[in-house]
């Protein structure tokens, strides 16, 4: 697959570039992802801020701040796609299933997932091979 990436939402109106390699590429299932996106744990890629650029349809985006987390979600005000969020660490937090959607329904292999993070705090248990931290 090509680097830079390139994501949009189900509608079309924003697109994001995705450049470089990614901080870290794994499942999430910290009580902040959790909580902020309303799911058991998050299928993740998490990149620096300065790596994923807005290209298209930045007056489309709405950016959510969560009243007690340092984190933000940002999605299509047109039909509701969480493009990414942030952590405390100001990583931009992009959806591997997002990323898939726009590859033909393909992760590329680059952008796999290599491990579960604070799986101790995990509300599903998840039966694979990929190390577990805590």
């Amino acid at each position: 697959m090509s680097n830079p990436y390139h994501v949009e939402c189900d509608c079309g109106s924003v697109g994001l570039t995705l450049s470089g390699a990614p901080r870290v590429r794994g499942y999430c299932h910290c009580e902040d992802c959790r909580g902020l996106l309303k799911i058991p744990y998050h299928s993740v890629t998490a990149w620096d801020a300065d790596q994923v650029t807005v290209v298209k349809g930045e007056a489309e985006t709405v950016s959510f701040q969560h009243p007690t987390k340092r984190m933000t979600r940002v999605y299509c005000k047109e039909c509701g796609e969480t493009l990414y969020n942030t952590n405390a660490m100001n990583w931009k937090i992009v959806s591997q299933l997002l990323i898939r959607k726009c590859y033909n329904d393909e992760l590329p292999e680059e952008l796999s997932s290599q491990m579960h993070f604070f799986y101790d705090r995990r509300i599903i248990s998840i039966d694979d091979d990929l190390p577990k931290r805590p």
